[in-house]
């Protein structure tokens, strides 16, 4: 193998594709899917517009009392932003009445503001200590202002307020009016509440156009399931706080065990359970998309002749390694430009979203051996398999006759997107660590056990069988490689490519 015509193929190829347009609009393509993935969703929710319903209340007192349990959630919510920015420039971008209850709200703790919130949406009882009360005597001017609060106002005070979601709307009609609303689009859903709903048999319905929408429905039954139970407690004669106290779950603090011991999981240690999902992603959409072209490349140059004219002057091997090796740095090039964009958008934007606080975290989880590893098992991946697909571009004329010869190879490469989640939730397992050690998913499945990082000699160990498993390879489809290039007939049958690859390279001393 002559190095120089390896260099001289491997930068024309490299240089041939980075200058094509497809290259660049897939370049910033596919991270440009990613992110969407990743923030379209929360940028729908956030301007989505509330969900109207109606409750039928055939008991008489449940509607009243759920709503004035929202009322309260949200009034503790709303006095919890005022008194984080009491002391705060942003204290002046507040709506005027939260900017007068702030400081007030700021003087009370966790427990009082939710106690006044209560107050506040039952109408009593009057509080005693001096914040709480000045808050209460706002009682009239919040509710009026909270009841002309729009959706989009609260969206940007708080997504999380049921006011921002969810429009109750007031009306004495029955299940058969609600429902052509419904029908119609006037209503997104109506609850039916039965006339007594602490028996056993109560039969509570939720009517709906759309039942894949459980957002809904899940936090109005949270909302009922809490009054309900309190009028259960209150029948038996039970004290609150003895109810409370009987209902309190049991709270696990997760911890990280590590070498140096156990301590608090955060947020960011967390996250990075779920880090190798995208690094597995990554690795398989650069090596598909850069292993086929590679494919592409030699059956186009193929169908051109121009690997006649290649073969006059260069070793059939070397202009395989070049090829290879171009594609490759084409491969590097797309992978650091794409991790570098997305961790930098990420970086810079992720936390004017919903998933800011997660996409922070995230980026904390990042560490530079993951980084490395990653593009170790990314070159050794790729090597692996482009010598596959080059030699499958050699033997045949036409994408047509390559299908055969891709589907297996394209079988490998997606089981380890279908065993990711099994794999980053357990990645310790006993099957996942011997998965790792066959070659077609070695590359996968390591990035994908970086949640649990495994041990160094399983990083040492599955490298070392990559490296000898891609020179096999490499050594295999080189001999392809170099009668397939200019066989023009019909493509071969499995038996015949294991017979070329037995086919000793032809003494240049004889010729």
């Amino acid at each position: 193998m002559k190095l120089r015509n390896v260099g001289l193929i491997a930068r024309r190829d490299y240089l041939a594709y980075v200058a094509r347009r497809r290259f660049w609009i897939g370049l910033f393509f596919t991270p440009a899917i990613l992110l969407a993935i990743i923030f379209v969703p929360g940028l729908i929710h956030k301007f989505e517009s509330a969900h109207k319903f109606a409750v039928v209340d055939q008991s008489g007192w449940v509607l009243k009392a759920t709503s004035q349990r929202i009322r309260a959630n949200d009034y503790d919510t709303l006095l919890t932003i005022a008194a984080a920015n009491a002391a705060t420039r942003e204290r002046a971008a507040l709506p005027p009445l939260l900017a007068r209850v702030a400081t007030p709200a700021a003087q009370l703790d966790v427990a009082s503001r939710a106690a006044v919130s209560k107050a506040l949406a039952e109408g009593g009882p009057v509080p005693a200590s001096g914040a709480a009360l000045s808050i209460w005597q706002q009682r009239a001017a919040f509710a009026h202002w909270y009841q002309g609060l729009s959706s989009k106002e609260a969206r940007a005070l708080n997504p999380g307020l049921a006011v921002a979601r969810y429009q109750h709307v007031s009306t004495d009609a029955g299940p058969d009016a609600l429902r052509s609303r419904v029908t119609q689009g006037d209503l997104f859903a109506y609850f039916v509440i039965p006339p007594d709903p602490l028996t056993a048999d109560a039969r509570f319905v939720y009517a709906s156009r759309n039942l894949t929408d459980t957002g809904l429905l899940d936090w109005y039954k949270e909302q009922i399931t809490a009054v309900i139970q309190a009028r259960k407690v209150a029948t038996v004669g039970l004290p609150a706080d003895k109810a409370q106290w009987l209902k309190t779950p049991v709270d696990f603090h997760s911890q990280l065990v590590t070498k140096a011991g156990a301590k608090t999981a955060t947020a960011a240690e967390k996250a990075a359970q779920w880090m190798p999902v995208g690094y597995v992603y990554l690795l398989f959409i650069a090596i598909m998309s850069i292993a086929q072209l590679l494919m592409m490349s030699t059956i186009e140059e193929k169908s051109n002749r121009i690997a006649e004219t290649l073969l006059s002057t260069v070793d059939p091997g070397d202009v395989m390694a070049g090829k290879t090796f171009g594609a490759a740095a084409v491969g590097i090039t797309m992978m650091c430009f794409w991790l570098a964009l997305i961790l930098g958008l990420l970086g810079a934007f992720g936390s004017s979203l919903p998933i800011g606080g997660f996409a922070h975290a995230l980026l904390a989880s990042i560490s530079v051996s993951s980084i490395v590893w990653f593009l170790v098992y990314f070159i050794l991946g790729f090597l692996l398999y482009a010598s596959v697909l080059g030699a499958i571009g050699a033997a045949v004329n036409n994408i047509q006759e390559a299908q055969p010869y891709i589907a297996p190879v394209t079988m490998f490469m997606i089981l380890p997107m279908i065993l990711m989640v099994p794999v980053v939730k357990d990645p310790t397992a006993t099957w996942t660590r011997v998965l790792s050690y066959f070659p077609p998913l070695t590359p996968f499945l390591m990035v994908n056990r970086a949640a649990a990082p495994p041990p160094l000699i399983d990083y040492i160990a599955t490298t070392a069988l990559l490296v000898v498993t891609v020179a096999v390879v490499l050594y295999g489809s080189g001999r392809i490689f170099r009668i397939g290039l200019l066989n023009t007939g019909a493509p071969p049958k499995v038996r015949e490519l294991l017979a070329w690859m037995r086919t000793p390279a032809p003494d240049k001393s004889d010729t």
